[in-house]
């Protein structure tokens, strides 16, 4: 079958400014949206979203600016800053204490989290319970710590006084809030009596915000229970089995129930009775630890968590009188006893737009912002790299690759090898060492050490001297690393095409066109180009999801992570000479690699070898033809065929390696396998006494002997020097 070719994506070098110049504009611009935040000159729901490159200080500048507007910004209300983990909000809050050190500020620690002042305890003595009843609960402090009794009481439980985590809640006054992204999908824990005057989110935020749900056919169409009106039965009957009548179908679901006689108000008054028929845990502050334990422990959850899945969906078919319905399908799913028809529900939660929003992102994608901002102004600020950049072009050196059962160990050996050199070549300057977490398991055995699968501990074990981390948020937005001389990527982070479409239809899930599944096997190849940092272009072939939209997904997972790996060393205006090893042939958008090669050759140390394709025949051939080590060898297309039959097995093939490589270039390319290898060499021509072209060879042995190893290779030829 004729393959259809995929388009060639336009490729553009990026606008690349100086260091300096990019710093300036970024100051400029975040200076520009927070003055009318604080002028009160812009829409109230403005939102302004960067694309900075990594290293140009885009968190510092932000913390910088809005010192600098801290009075006007708290005057008008809070500031909530949000970052991917709570370690990230202590060190940007101790940041921006030593900018504004009289400016309120504080961070916000969940219950999970260790006290400040007391590390071996929780913010939270009931941590565990609060973390199993969340969702169940209107409100896990009215359910666990204070709250109303039935007789209208009002009552704390025994660990509610002196609470650290209650304490938070009890802060009066606007201040700039230091959390994490978790926070955005519930309250913060803010004086409700001030306004939110300003919401920065730095770093990728769209994985925090998107959720799946899997309810099954016969949970979505079970009986209602009794507290449901009796006076809708009829109706959600109905309207239960056009919905998945629509989805076995797959039909538009908007247009499918429209025609079914099903409006947006019948689907909002099931959805409401839904909720208000389910019960909710029933416990309180002044109930007994053991009594809390109990009723905990007999909860119904699997019938709650059904309820507010058809809540939701019902909700969700309400939105929209019209078209598909792109977060809900019907979908497979495998169990023990075979498999399970779930109507999948994938959504995105809103960012509140209550107040202006900055968005400062190093991976921000245009189509993405729009979707969790809409209305966005989107502005890129980038400078290029500052290092030396060296990729492999040939192997994806994937989990499957570098695992493989029968080639899989030797490949190891060759990462641990570059590893070494790379190491070695540091000295003291510090290398970090990049890959998934199976890799990094294997290349730990590879050395002698066992890790077990969820030992993250022993991953972050000195890898020969190198520090180990894997792709993923931990390390998006780290600083620990930006002094180190060097950093091996190995791999790429590759999600599965149902991960990656099932996250398309949830940042893109208000779109009204389908993203439809890729059910062809791997996902298809298409020319992608990488940028030399020469300003040539060089081509690649890339996996691409035929859907943009969930290409988007799959390079925000994929390249973005590799990305934001290197980003660790923070190569804009390194602080001494900088090494990348990229030993993946994913291309990187907009960043440029000094060279490519060949594992093979990197491994070999051949990265700067000009020819490493040929190097890498001529030495195999030169090593051995027929079981026996080479003396010597013709370098015509004839020659090469007679002299190294193993590696040259044909005339033609032997023309076609010459084909583009001049006599003096082949005669060189032999010069240096030999230096490489510690052989003598010489360089001859042979002519014969009848006259004729003049045959190039080389002799691997010193001049005085080279004519006389000549002769008796080829006695109906004279040699001649050189």
């Amino acid at each position: 079958m004729k393959q259809e070719k995929q388009p060639e994506p336009a490729v553009s070098v990026p606008k690349w400014s100086t260091p300096n110049k990019a710093r300036e504009q970024l100051d400029r611009e975040i200076d520009r949206f927070i003055s009318a935040v604080v002028e009160a000159t812009g829409e109230s729901d403005a939102a302004l979203a960067m694309r900075v490159t990594a290293g140009l200080g885009k968190t510092a500048t932000a913390l910088r600016v809005i010192s600098r507007y801290g009075q006007g910004l708290l005057a008008r209300g809070h500031v909530l800053i949000y970052v991917p983990t709570l370690d990230l909000a202590e060190r940007a809050h101790a940041d921006f204490c030593a900018l504004a050190p009289g400016l309120p500020s504080r961070v916000i620690r969940g219950r999970d989290a260790l006290r400040p002042d007391e590390r071996a305890k929780k913010m939270c003595d009931r941590a565990d319970i609060a973390r199993k009843i969340s969702g169940f609960v209107p409100s896990v402090t009215q359910a666990l710590c204070r709250g109303q009794d039935p007789n209208g009481a009002f009552i704390h439980s025994p660990c509610a006084l002196k609470c650290p985590y209650l304490e938070q809640k009890d802060v009066r006054g606007p201040h700039v809030v230091f959390l994490s992204h978790a926070y955005l999908t519930v309250d913060a824990p803010v004086d409700r009596d001030y306004p939110v005057a300003l919401r920065v989110i730095d770093e990728k935020v769209w994985p925090t915000l998107i959720s799946t749900s899997n309810l099954s056919i016969d949970d979505f169409m079970r009986a209602p229970p009794r507290s449901f009106p009796e006076s809708l039965h009829d109706e959600l009957c109905s309207t239960k089995a056009a919905i998945v009548d629509g989805l076995q179908r797959d039909l538009p679901l908007h247009d499918h129930l429209c025609r079914s006689g099903i409006d947006t108000e019948r689907l909002l008054r099931l959805a409401q009775a839904e909720g208000r028929a389910r019960n909710y845990l029933e416990i309180g502050p002044w109930q007994s630890v053991e009594t809390v334990r109990f009723r905990v422990k007999t909860f119904d959850e699997k019938s709650f968590i059904a309820s507010r899945q058809r809540q939701k969906i019902l909700e969700r078919l309400a939105e929209r009188e019209t078209g598909h319905c792109v977060g809900l399908k019907l979908s497979e799913l495998p169990t023990d006893h075979g498999s399970q028809r779930v109507a999948q529900s994938s959504s995105m939660r809103k960012i509140d737009r209550d107040a202006p929003l900055l968005l400062l992102d190093a991976d921000a994608d245009p189509d993405i912002t729009q979707r969790i901002a809409p209305g966005a102004e989107f502005v890129t600020i980038q400078s290029p790299p500052v290092a030396d950049i060296v990729q492999i072009s040939d192997l994806t050196l994937s989990k499957s690759c570098l695992l493989h059962s029968e080639f899989g160990a030797l490949r190891l050996t060759g990462v641990l090898k570059i590893l070494k050199r790379e190491i070695e070549n540091a000295a003291e300057g510090g290398v970090l060492v990049v890959a998934t977490k199976a890799v990094l398991r294997a290349l730990h055995a590879q050395t002698g050490r066992l890790v077990g699968e969820q030992d993250e501990e022993g991953l972050r074990k000195p890898l020969l001297g190198a520090e180990p981390r894997w792709f993923g948020p931990r390390i998006q937005g780290v600083n620990d690393f930006e002094k180190f001389a060097a950093i091996v990527v190995i791999g790429r982070l590759q999600p599965g095409i149902t991960d990656i479409e099932r996250s398309a239809r949830a940042v893109f899930a208000q779109d009204t066109t389908p993203i439809e599944p890729y059910l062809a096997g791997p996902l298809p190849a298409a020319i992608a180009k990488i940028i030399l940092a020469n300003g040539s272009i060089s081509e690649a072939i890339v996996r691409a999801h035929p859907d943009p939209r969930a290409h988007a997904i799959l390079a925000q997972s994929r390249e973005c992570a590799t990305l934001q790996a290197i980003a660790r060393l923070r190569l804009v205006s390194p602080n001494r000479r900088k090494r990348v090893v990229i030993l993946s042939n994913l291309p990187l958008k907009d960043f440029p690699v000094t060279r490519l090669s060949t594992f093979a050759a990197l491994e070999r140390d051949l990265e700067h070898e000009p020819d490493w394709r040929g190097f890498l025949r001529i030495e195999k051939a030169l090593c051995a033809a027929k079981g026996r080590p080479v003396r010597g060898a013709r370098l015509s297309a004839a020659g090469l065929a007679d002299d190294l039959p193993c590696d040259f097995k044909t005339e033609a093939g032997a023309k076609r390696f010459r084909r583009g490589r001049t006599t003096a270039q082949l005669m060189s390319l032999c010069q240096r396998v030999a230096a490489a290898n510690n052989w003598p060499i010489t360089l001859l021509s042979l002519r014969n006494p009848g006259g004729g072209k003049a045959v190039p060879a080389v002799i691997f042995d010193d001049r005085a002997k080279a004519k006389a190893i000549a002769r008796a290779l080829w006695p109906s030829l004279t040699p001649h020097f050189v």
